[in-house]
């Protein structure tokens, strides 16, 4: 999927969810920063509060695609949508089972960063998120774009 693509379709979002309790992150915000050249999907996060409501909105803009269980991830609001062959996925209340027990990462709207009239996770926040979900590439990707700050 071309770059200007998923931009539309982040744009689109924007008017569908509105401007809060919700933001962009994954490999679209690493690649908005010019960490990441290429993205395959679309990643959402949002309040537990809103994810009804929100997923309800993308299943009439998208097409709401089934999942099944994952062995490690057990985040409290989970849902993926396909649209024109873009995958978007929504997440809120994140929880991934480990070793010692469940481990949680907690989402704040108030941290959200517009730009380019999108509203941005913080860079920080996913190094935890791709820690959290043992994503080692990811993480040393952040760490050297951060470090380099």
């Amino acid at each position: 999927m071309q770059q200007t693509d998923i931009r539309q379709i982040a744009t689109e979002l924007v008017q569908l969810l509105g401007p809060t309790d919700w933001a962009i992150g994954g490999s679209y915000l690493l690649q908005c920063y010019g960490i990441e050249p290429q993205t395959r999907d679309l990643d959402l996060v949002c309040t537990l509060e809103r994810f009804e409501q929100f997923k309800a909105l993308l299943s009439q803009y998208a097409h709401l695609v089934p999942v099944s269980l994952h062995p490690i991830y057990r985040s409290k609001g989970f849902a993926r949508f396909s649209k024109n062959g873009l995958v978007i996925e929504l997440m809120a209340g994140i929880q991934v089972l480990k070793d010692d027990g469940l481990h949680s990462f907690e989402f704040q709207p108030e941290k959200i960063s517009w730009q380019q009239d999108l509203p941005l996770m913080q860079l920080a926040d996913w190094l935890e998120l791709y820690q959290l979900f043992e994503r080692p590439k990811r993480v040393a990707q952040l760490q050297q774009y951060l470090s380099s700050l």
